[in-house]
């Protein structure tokens, strides 16, 4: 039997926002992924409200396990809550960029939540999450530009429902392991390059 390499462990605690207008359901996400639980209340969030959960992303090829405690920020969409949002979003690493499916005006705010992240002049992971699928299925059209706007930065869209569960879950998963993804390339280069995305020490607790 061959040597056996041991996985390296990490916790990393990252700070991600949901981005969107409001109503799109954000904060019924958030609920859903950190608690399992839904609630059709709709109560508008006021600033920010910060939610944290750990969840475990493996990279078995680069031999990395990575506990990672997401800092959840949710923003209000109001308007007039705008200006607060460059505050806010200082420290961000990655982005979940909201839209409702039930009212097409709102995708609009996916190209609002990429030039939010385009003005922070770092290279943010997002995750675009097409929320109430249960109330509606995009049109075509609605898809094709949408799928051209992720096209360019290669961001994964998903057709997403805070009342069923529906990719709830696969949304904050796939951008956890695109965050750790770039902390990994950063920390350790490229695979091939020396000692690619291997590890060489245990623990490491940061925010970045």
């Amino acid at each position: 039997m061959g040597e056996v390499t041991p996985t390296a462990s990490y916790d990393l605690m990252k700070k991600i926002c949901l981005l969107g207008d409001p109503a799109v359901g954000k904060t019924s996400l958030i609920r859903r992924f950190v608690t399992d639980l839904f609630d059709d209340n709709y109560i508008s969030t006021i600033g920010a409200k910060i939610t944290k959960k750990t969840i475990v992303i493996d990279m078995p090829e680069q031999e990395l396990h990575v506990n990672l405690i997401l800092m959840i920020w949710d923003l209000a969409g109001q308007k007039e809550y705008k200006a607060f949002h460059e505050m806010h979003l200082k420290g961000m690493e990655g982005v979940l960029a909201v839209a409702d499916l039930t009212r097409h005006n709102t995708t609009d705010s996916l190209k609002g939540a990429l030039q939010m992240a385009d003005r922070t002049g770092v290279d943010i992971p997002m995750v675009f999450m097409l929320n109430k699928a249960d109330l509606a299925e995009p049109s075509d059209a609605d898809l094709k530009d949408i799928r051209t706007l992720a096209a360019e930065k290669s961001i994964p869209v998903l057709a997403t429902s805070a009342k069923t569960g529906l990719n709830v879950e696969m949304s904050f998963q796939k951008l956890g392991w695109l965050m750790v993804e770039s902390w990994a390339r950063k920390k350790f280069g490229k695979p091939g390059e020396g000692q690619g995305l291997r590890p060489q020490t245990g623990q490491d607790v940061q925010p970045g």
